[in-house]
């Protein structure tokens, strides 16, 4: 039988030697497996895929700090309820230790101040001077309107409604 020669057959060679000379990567050079052709066409597909993910995670980052504002307007609130009930609780603990007389005067006071308070809301604050805050703008308490002034229509439906 021959003796053959192998040194010389390409088809013989080992295949990392083979993939050095295709130019792909091997385990020790720990470059991309898939050579990459600059006339390759890209995948639209995969770019809109980044898109949606990049998209969804601005949406759940929106909703995060949404459900987190909430969580925080609700927690001031019950805070806020809270501090009215200790504030109810001190005020009947004050009049558990009035006198009559103190009783009727608080009471009564009570009711000018509400009295008051409707009145401004119903006519604007028309009692509210110079001297006691001096409020400032068109038609504020205090002062009159001009000819040249302007007037909201938000303001006019509220004194309407």
């Amino acid at each position: 039988m021959a003796d053959w020669d192998d040194s010389d057959d390409d088809w013989d060679q080992s295949d990392d030697e083979l993939d050095k000379k295709l130019g792909l990567a091997t385990l020790d050079d720990k470059k991309s497996a898939v050579p990459t052709f600059d006339d390759e066409e890209e995948d639209l597909t995969i770019k809109d895929k980044i898109a949606d993910e990049k998209a969804n995670a601005k949406l759940n980052k929106q909703k995060g700090s949404a459900l987190a504002n909430k969580k925080a307007a609700a927690k001031a609130q019950k805070d806020e309820l809270e501090l009215a009930r200790k504030a109810m609780a001190m005020e009947a603990e004050m009049e558990a230790n009035m006198t009559p007389e103190e009783r009727r005067l608080m009471e009564k006071q009570r009711e000018e101040d509400d009295a008051k308070a409707m009145a401004d809301d119903l006519f604007g604050g028309v009692d509210d001077g110079p001297a006691r805050g001096g409020g400032s703008g068109v038609g504020g308490p205090g002062k009159a309107m001009q000819s040249g002034d302007k007037v909201s229509v938000k303001c006019m439906q509220h004194m309407i409604c």
